[in-house]
This record gives structure tokens, sequence and C-alpha cells, in this order.
């Protein structure tokens, strides 16, 4: 598997474009994971730094897509160890919703 997410965009039925839900086939087995981590994570932080809004002194906004979500999602079953079908099917039903619809935006608040 290469170790780089490609963008899925489909169309709505009013016309607007819209990212894919991931699927298990989307993901990294843990073991490939483990092994392209390093270059994938450089990327996803280069491609969140754009994507981000600090909206105080101690509050941001990062505004999700699929990129960043594969991301989350492949952290999650690293840290979790987690590697049977349900337990994935768990988290991508968890973080799915948090990739835009096409008609409207994403972001995870953050108070640091």
């Amino acid at each position: 598997m290469e170790s780089e997410c490609r963008l899925r965009v489909v169309m709505d039925t009013r016309g607007f474009e819209m990212m894919e839900k991931l699927t298990r086939k989307d993901l990294y087995t843990l073991e490939d994971y483990a092994e392209h981590r390093a270059d994938i994570r450089a990327r996803v932080m280069a491609h969140k730094k754009n994507r981000k809004l600090h909206i105080g002194p101690v509050a941001t906004l990062y505004f999700e897509d699929r990129q960043t979500i594969q991301y989350q999602i492949q952290e999650m079953l690293r840290v979790e160890r987690i590697f049977e079908a349900a337990g994935i099917e768990e988290e991508l039903d968890a973080y799915n919703p948090l990739i835009p619809d096409g008609s409207n935006w994403k972001a995870t608040f953050m108070l640091e």
C-alpha cells in the first residue's frame, strides 16, 4: 500500500462534491502503518497546518477532512492495538461523521 491518502470525492444528489466515508479497505494494517507512520505523520501535520483557526489564546478549531480523519483512525488503531474487524468498524463509525459531506464543514474544537 502506498503511504499517501488519496482524496475520494463523489457527487451528492444536489450536485455538491462530497468526500467519501472511509472503509476498512482504506486503512493500513497495524504492521504497514508502523512501517510508513513517520512519512504519513509528516504529510498530515503539514496538511493540518493550514486547516487550523485560533479563536482565542487557548482555543483552536481544526477543520477536518478525509485525510485528517484517516490519520486519527490509524493512530487510534495503533495506540489501542485494534486489529479485529469489529473494533475497526467501531472506529470507522465513530470518526466517519467528522468527514465533511459537501454541504458543511467539520471541525474539532481544542482547548490547550
